[in-house]
């Protein structure tokens, strides 16, 4: 990723402490990174950056190559600072990207909604709504300092959610796209 939970030399933060910055845009070194990683294939992850720099990077990227997102959860089901609005969505949908759910329960979570991996299901269903298919990805976070959801909490919970995708109705082609095939799509666009 370009930032993390701090602001960098390349671009702002979403996490809160964005707003030590003024200026909240991409950074001149920020634009000449974005244009050494499409040089080289290499892929952008647009995760934990604020919307401003979002859409610069936006901007200075090649779109000819899949932007990424590789977790996060989606405003369309719980309004938070981390999430992406569907703009956003579009966005990285519109170059063959993916957007990659996290597992943070209190990032996906809305109230009222269900407490299990049935949260990571909704939010997967609106980059579907939003981006299409071909846009949603598994992107669990695993190795952050995350709280998955009860049934979610490890790799070996992954028939848990396919459950829960079955249960509301996803067909095979689906899953096997959501969980993985889209990411190895896009690796593909990227071979020279």
């Amino acid at each position: 990723t370009l930032v993390h939970l701090t602001n960098a030399v390349y671009g702002t933060s979403s996490a809160p402490v964005s707003i030590l910055r003024r200026d909240k845009h991409l950074t001149a070194a920020g634009r000449r990174l974005i244009e050494q990683l499409n040089a080289q294939r290499v892929f952008v992850d647009l995760a934990h950056i604020h919307p401003i720099s979002f859409w610069d990077a936006v901007e200075v990227h090649d779109a000819t190559q899949p932007l990424i997102v590789t977790h996060t959860g989606v405003n369309g089901v719980r309004k938070h600072w981390r999430n992406l609005d569907d703009d956003q969505i579009r966005a990285v949908a519109d170059t063959g990207g993916v957007v990659g759910i996290m597992y943070q329960d209190s990032f996906l979570r809305r109230r009222g909604g269900p407490t299990d991996g049935a949260m990571v299901v909704e939010h997967m269903e609106h980059v579907i709504d939003v981006g299409g298919e071909d846009a949603v990805a598994l992107g669990t976070d695993y190795d952050g300092a995350i709280t998955p959801p009860k049934d979610l909490r490890c790799g070996t919970s992954y028939p848990r959610l396919v459950q829960h995708m079955l249960d509301r109705g996803w067909g095979e082609t689906r899953i096997r796209k959501a969980l993985g095939l889209n990411y190895l799509r896009t690796f593909e666009a990227l071979r020279p």
